[in-house]
C-alpha cells in the first residue's frame, strides 16, 4: 500500500518543528496538529477496514442471491415445507446432496442450515434446525398409531 497523504504531512511537521523552537507558541500549534494528523489517520484507518467488511458482505449477498437459483421449496409429505436442491442442479450445489433439507425460516434469513433427524416420543419422523430451533415432521403419522407419554 502506498504511503497515505496524512504520513507524508506528518514528516514535513514533523521536520518543521525541528527546526521551531520547542518553547515557541508555533511549537505547541504544530504539535495540536500532529495529534489531529494522528487521530485522521487512525480514523481513516478504521473507515478502510469498515468498507472492506461491508464490500465482502455486498459479495456475501450477491452470492446467496446467486446459488438461490439452485434451489427450491418442498414440501413434505407431513405438509411442512423446507428447501432443497433443485433436481437439475444436485451436482452444482457445493455440499449438498440429494435427500438433504434446510430450514426454511433459516435460508429465508440467507443461511443454510441442515435439518437433522430428532428422537421424539412419537411415530412420526422429525427434522430439527439446530440455528433456529424450527422442528418440522417429515412423513404423515399413521393414522392408526397411538403415541404414548
Amino acid at each position: 500500500m502506498s504511503e497515505s497523504r496524512f504520513s507524508v504531512l506528518l514528516r514535513q511537521f514533523q521536520g518543521v518543528m525541528e527546526v521551531v523552537d520547542s518553547g515557541g507558541e508555533a511549537a505547541k500549534k504544530l504539535f495540536e496538529l500532529q495529534r489531529t494528523v494522528f487521530s485522521l489517520e487512525e480514523e481513516n484507518a478504521a473507515l478502510i477496514e469498515e468498507n472492506a467488511a461491508l464490500k465482502q458482505t455486498v459479495a456475501d449477498y450477491k452470492q446467496f442471491d446467486v446459488d438461490r437459483e439452485s434451489y427450491v421449496h418442498h414440501q413434505l409429505p407431513s405438509g411442512a415445507w423446507v428447501v432443497v436442491v433443485k433436481a437439475d442442479a444436485v451436482g452444482q450445489a457445493d455440499t449438498m446432496q440429494d435427500g438433504m433439507y434446510l430450514c426454511e425460516r433459516c435460508f429465508s434469513k440467507r443461511q443454510r442450515s441442515i435439518l437433522q433427524p430428532i428422537e421424539k416420543r412419537s411415530s412420526a419422523a422429525y427434522l430439527k434446525c439446530h440455528e433456529c430451533g424450527s422442528e418440522v415432521m417429515k412423513d404423515n403419522p399413521h393414522k392408526s398409531a397411538l403415541d404414548f407419554c
